[in-house]
């Protein structure tokens, strides 16, 4: 039985900074936060963990410069497979803490309007790094926060910027098990075939 080479992971997390770090908007930071003990063991070293520092609309330059770098160093050869781009991330409407996993970008599965993801595509496409690059794969690991009863954006805006605790980062950690099947399943499978969800 043949095996797939092995992946180089580029995870990333995009979500607020400062006093916003730990609300529900930020939910991809702290997945990666309880996922960082597990990489350790679980994974190749092949990989790259990395913070948003920017406001989550505003992730995309910063994120795309850092891959890039590591895409230099790792994957010289633009011809060859074998990186993936992970993007941790919320998903709003989604149960708390139930993890959903796309492939691809917004040609394939959409953004559900999801600026944080918008604005990293944007810059992807315009650094030319997706959808142009065969060396690069995608990878969006969105985990669920719920959603207010009420549908006013001012409502929207005041749940998602609520810090999370209790329940809510305890759903986040048992998250962090599952992320981390799909992490080591990419890390080892290449591009083949989809990724549980």
């Amino acid at each position: 039985m043949s095996h797939r080479p092995l992946h180089s992971l580029f995870i990333a997390s995009i979500g607020n900074p400062g006093r916003y770090r730990d609300t529900r908007h930020s939910a991809g930071h702290l997945l990666l936060d309880a996922i960082t003990p597990l990489l350790r063991t679980q994974l190749p070293p092949r990989y790259k963990t990395w913070y948003s520092p920017s406001l989550m609309n505003a992730s995309g330059k910063k994120l795309v410069n850092e891959l890039d770098a590591f895409k230099r160093i790792n994957h010289p050869d633009t011809t060859a497979s074998g990186l993936t781009l992970v993007i941790l991330h919320d998903e709003l409407e989604k149960p708390l803490g139930k993890v959903v996993v796309k492939r691809g970008g917004p040609e394939n599965l959409s953004l559900r309007g999801h600026n944080g993801l918008k604005d990293v595509f944007k810059w992807l496409e315009k650094k030319k790094m997706y959808p142009h690059d065969p060396a690069l794969s995608i990878l969006r690991i969105g985990v669920g926060i719920g959603r207010p009863e009420s549908r006013n954006p001012d409502d929207v805006a005041k749940y998602v910027l609520t810090p999370m605790e209790g329940k809510e980062l305890d759903a986040i950690k048992r998250a962090a098990g599952f992320a981390m099947d799909v992490l080591v399943e990419e890390a080892g499978s290449g591009t083949g075939g989809e990724p549980r969800a």
